[in-house]
């Protein structure tokens, strides 16, 4: 556009290059990484409809997940009902320090394997 001023033209020119390419690079940067992470979602998806019917992975699943599930509940219960009902609580215990994030942990991949599903199927 500039490129027509004699010595400041491409001068100019070469530095909106250098910015257009720049940007270019960015943006295939992040297509490419974009694909990536579908293609990874993709084959989570597929890694879990693999070992959906597999019982050695159904079992360990539900030992893990049924307890930190029913302690979730109970826990958020009790956090509800404290001030207004005090004598609806159960007292759940809390977690040892060594393992505090399980229960985090078990509801990020219950609400991730449900995401995952509706949005791959």
């Amino acid at each position: 556009m500039l490129s027509w001023i004699p010595i400041l033209g491409p001068i100019i020119d070469g530095i909106v290059k250098i910015f257009v390419n720049f940007s270019n690079t960015e943006l295939g940067k992040y297509k490419v990484d974009g694909a990536v992470t579908i293609e990874g979602i993709k084959a989570s998806a597929q890694v879990i409809r693999d070992t959906e019917d597999d019982i050695g992975v159904r079992l360990t699943r539900d030992i893990i997940m049924f307890p930190v599930a029913c302690w979730t509940a109970l826990y958020s219960w009790d956090t509800i009902v404290a001030l207004r009902w005090p004598y609806l609580m159960f007292k759940v215990a809390d977690y040892p320090p060594q393992v505090s994030y399980l229960p985090m942990a078990v509801m990020t991949f219950l609400f991730g394997y449900a995401t995952l599903l509706r949005v791959t199927r």
